[in-house]
């Protein structure tokens, strides 16, 4: 099968972009970029607060002479909190984290507080759930169904 050529592909890019997925891509010059807001959270709880901030793109680029398609994926992770121990010590704490390459990542969390803020509303409690190929295999699926091929990388080459 002949590849779509890459300007036919990018504007069609809207077949990905199902209103029930909590991802969204889009053409950025001659590459796709995937971008998923996992989780934006503010918590306010008895005894303390903080924030947990998670984001993920990939980014997909094109050899168009060999038909082969190529990704890199980027996920940044914040927390921040500050507490107050029962005999009344204050503490702050934080931690930042990001992430360059190629991963399969499963994440589940959630928090409760007596207010906890998300960009879908406020509530006392509020849940993430991340999975890396719930991206990867609807991308995979339509570059794929329109004849492009993944990149073999070094052992793929060969192995291959």
């Amino acid at each position: 099968m002949t590849a779509t050529p890459l300007p036919d592909l990018l504007t069609r890019l809207d077949e990905l972009n199902d209103p029930a997925y909590p991802f969204v891509f889009r053409a950025d010059g001659d590459r796709i970029v995937g971008r998923w807001d996992v989780a934006h959270i503010e918590y306010v709880a008895l005894l303390g607060a903080g924030r947990i901030d998670e984001e993920y793109r990939i980014d997909v680029t094109f050899d168009q002479d060999k038909g082969t398609y190529a990704y890199e994926e980027h996920q940044r992770s914040g927390e921040s909190h500050a507490a107050v121990s029962p005999n009344g010590t204050l503490s702050f704490g934080g931690s930042v984290g990001t992430f360059k390459g190629s991963q399969k990542r499963i994440q589940r969390g959630f928090v409760a507080g007596t207010r906890v803020r998300t960009p879908d509303g406020d509530g006392v409690v509020a849940g993430w759930d991340f999975d890396t190929d719930r991206i990867k295999d609807p991308l995979t699926a339509f570059l794929e169904g329109n004849g492009w091929e993944k990149k073999k990388g070094l052992f793929g080459r060969l192995f291959g």
